[in-house]
């Protein structure tokens, strides 16, 4: 990827046709040996290291920007609601569930472990105040900062490695330190910066270990391969979208590989499966195994009950420490008196002798029957005895004995403990009356079956109320019912339609409860309950520690494709509408931002909004760059050459990757369902800003090679081409700034502005910021 690349392979010790340093390149394209000399020799110091001062520059530069008034607003912002949840959560140790894989949370983490903090408080709403909690906000914040702080030094030690030279480095390193969203996310206790740093790890991991190409299998190119690979398992252990980052490096692992395969470079094929084993091994299996790691520490942390139980399946949530399944997860037998959960609305089936109504607003006629709803407060009519469907008389018995307080054996109990697929009855307890499902229209959703209930003495329609008990993810018919850790379904044995519940609430007849009908899809996830309560039935602590005993081990491999599968699937179904979501398409363009944070008392506002001259210079670069390409193809049929076979080189193999780099973090959000943010264009955002640098480097960098640099730590030749090179940089560098600094109070949130200063920085309608009047 960088400048001096040679088209043939280049055997240690000797030179092959194109493996010239720069200095010959130079000579080769035209200038004299004597020019080249006198240019070396009359270069200043300072103009010698100014790559080094160039990057303690924008470090510098990098610190202030991220770490200006940190400690304002001392209030929790945005997402802090989240992440800094999260890191309490490792720090108390208490399981929970999140979208994001586990990695930069758990840095976070790492941080206040470090300075000692507990995680006493639960960043539960924006605009907590930290101080009077005693959450040692500023330390959390400084050490997320740290990954915002190396992004600028990051993007120009990427440019300067990549064949640039210090000005064009300097330039997208600038670009990068003066943006305001990437400032405003890299100094909350976010993640996007934490992973945004793995990323940019990533490449330049990559660039080094392609520099080594021609000292296959030494040190160095083993180091850099591997960091390559480690960085690479480190960006998508923070975020699934890490997954561009590798399908940028695997993209260009491929083209390495074809070079490699060409017999014209002199390789054998086992020295190409050398290199093909290497690869995979450090890029694939390595991130495999990093991914996995994190994943295995995630859960050896979080080893206590917690928030995130719920998402899981029983015997998941039966691995934590106090899980309250553990404590209240008995068998279930005939006779008992149980209350019966929705999992997904957590309504308990409910009844009363109040009626359905005969007609319904629509004029739908009703069956007047005993109504059965869903409340949200377990009481008296929340209790149903399960009856079975044989050995009748022998039940009746087994229920006198119990009814007699009769002692019965453990043995004899077991004979009557509810199994999957039985078929059963429930008995209302309060009115006596059996559950039924028939072939009448629900009261709100026609499509669906009525649930009443049918008097014990209606011997014709009994068949309406046989249920199949299936037990959720049951491997056989031995499968025991259990209290909280079975999750079943009541399929009714005649209709095939299970019982099922929605959120919204039916009309004033009854009685603020949900609707509680047979739904035709009995297999939907949301056809799932649970029973959570054996009437008069205590635990003895004898029985907590015999559960705990027999309760079944789940390896690490079963937790994590349980998990996997769950991140997925709630990553997915994350469709509600938000008021400050946007589309892919206006990112580049920057047509809105999002409301991190507001003070109506003050009239301050944190609002995410990246460098709109920034963001749209680098549009321009994009598609220059592009355009440029069209160009240098049409010229090259013609036979004109317009830049020389090394600046073309360059532009097609470094400018092709960066430019690539943008299109893979950025396209695939257009496939993508979920509700979406400005902060997801973030990644892509640095390299359009490295594009901008890089057409600014083709067009203004001249002789091309004098200016490039071999490494960001290498001596330069030279450092400006021209006074009108260096007036295009400075005005650039300082349209950026001022830009920024216009921002800065939206940024930051630490100043107050007036109604007109507000409304000076709606540069576009969909700029809805906070206190325009």
């Amino acid at each position: 990827m960088s400048v001096d690349e040679p088209q043939l392979k280049r055997r240690p010790g000797k030179d092959a046709v194109g493996a010239l340093s720069p200095d010959k390149q130079l000579h080769q394209d035209g200038s004299s040996n004597t020019a080249a000399t006198a240019s070396r020799a009359g270069v200043s110091e300072l103009v010698r290291n100014s790559s080094c001062y160039a990057l303690t520059a924008v470090l510098a530069l990098s610190f202030i920007t991220r770490y200006y008034r940190i400690w304002d607003p001392a209030q929790v912002v945005f997402d802090e609601v989240h992440f800094g949840k999260f890191a309490s959560y490792y720090l108390r140790r208490e399981y929970y569930f999140d979208v994001h894989p586990p990695l930069a949370k758990m840095l976070i983490a790492l941080g206040g472990w470090l300075i000692g903090y507990d995680g006493h408080f639960l960043f539960e709403k924006i605009g907590m105040d930290y101080m009077s909690n005693g959450v040692p906000y500023m330390m959390l914040r400084g050490w997320v900062a740290l990954f915002g702080l190396a992004l600028p030094p990051l993007v120009y030690m990427i440019m300067a490695e990549s064949g640039y030279s210090v000005i064009a480095s300097l330039l997208a390193a600038l670009l990068v330190t003066f943006d305001n969203a990437l400032v405003t996310q890299g100094r909350l206790i976010l993640l996007d910066n934490i992973m945004i740093f793995f990323m940019l790890a990533s490449v330049y991991s990559y660039v080094k270990f392609f520099k080594q190409r021609y000292h296959p299998f030494e040190a160095k190119w083993w180091a850099w391969l591997m960091s390559t690979g480690v960085m690479l398992g480190c960006v998508v252990s923070c975020k699934l979208v890490g997954l561009f980052t590798i399908a940028l490096v695997g993209v260009a692992v491929i083209f390495d590989l074809r070079r490699i395969l060409d017999i014209r470079r002199g390789n054998t094929l086992s020295e190409f499966f050398q290199h093909f084993f290497a690869r995979a091994f450090a890029l694939i299996a390595v991130p495999v195994v990093l991914y996995l790691s994190f994943f295995a520490i995630h859960l050896a942390i979080l080893t206590r009950t917690g928030p995130g139980d719920a998402y899981h399946t029983s015997q998941f949530q039966m691995q934590l420490i106090d899980s309250p399944l553990t404590k209240s997860s008995f068998d279930v037998h005939y006779g008992d008196q149980v209350a019966i959960r929705h999992r997904e609305t957590g309504v308990f089936v409910d009844s009363n002798p109040g009626r359905y109504p005969l007609r319904y607003e629509d004029q739908r006629v009703s069956s007047q029957g005993q109504q059965v709803t869903g409340a949200k407060d377990r009481t008296d009519n929340s209790f149903w005895i399960i009856k079975p469907m044989v050995n009748q008389e022998a039940f009746a018995q087994f229920v006198a004995r119990r009814q007699a307080g009769e002692e019965i054996s453990k043995d004899e109990l077991n004979k009557w403990v509810v199994h999957h697929t039985d078929l059963v009855q429930l008995q209302h307890a309060a009115t006596g009356s059996n559950m039924r499902t028939h072939d009448v229209a629900s009261p709100m959703t026609s499509t669906n079956m009525e649930f009443t209930t049918l008097a014990l003495n209606d011997t014709a329609h009994v068949a309406d109320t046989v249920w199949k008990l299936e037990i959720d993810g049951a491997k056989s018919n031995s499968t025991l019912l259990k209290t909280s850790s079975s999750f079943i379904r009541l399929v009714s044995n005649k209709h095939g339609v299970a019982m099922w519940t929605h959120p919204k609430k039916l009309p004033e007849w009854g009685h603020g409860h949900q609707e509680i009908n047979g739904k035709k899809d009995p297999t939907a996830k949301s056809t799932l309950w649970a029973i959570t309560e054996i009437r008069g039935r205590q635990i003895s602590a004898e029985e907590v520690e015999e559960m705990v005993k027999k309760r079944t081990a789940m390896s690490f491999l079963e937790k994590f494709v349980e998990l996997q599968g769950l991140m997925i699937k709630h990553n997915n179904a994350l469709t509600t509408v938000h008021p400050f979501q946007s589309t892919p398409l206006s990112w580049p363009f920057l047509t809105r931002g999002i409301s991190f944070w507001t003070d109506a008392a003050q009239r301050r506002q944190i609002y995410l909004l990246g460098n709109p001259i920034g963001w749209w210079t680098s549009n321009l670069a994009l598609f220059a760059y592009f355009a440029g390409l069209v160009v240098l193809e049409a010229c090259g049929m013609r036979g004109v050459d317009l830049v020389g076979s090394i600046v073309r080189r360059h532009i097609l193999r470094s400018g092709g990757f960066i430019a690539f780099a943008w299109f893979i973090h950025y396209f695939p959000f257009f496939m993508m369902g979920r509700s979406l943010f400005l902060h997801h264009y973030l990644p892509a955002s640095i390299f359009a800003y490295m594009m901008v640098a890089a057409c600014f480097q083709f067009i203004f960098v001249h002789p091309y090679q004098l200016f490039t640099l071999r490494s960001w730590s290498s001596r330069a030749r030279a450092l400006l081409p021209s006074y009108s090179t260096g007036l295009v940089f400075a005005v650039l560098v300082a349209i950026q700034v001022a830009t920024f600094i216009f921002f800065a109070p939206i940024s930051y949130g630490t100043s107050t502005l007036t109604a007109q200063q507000v409304n000076s920085r709606r540069w576009l309608p969909g700029y809805d910021l906070h206190f325009q009047k």
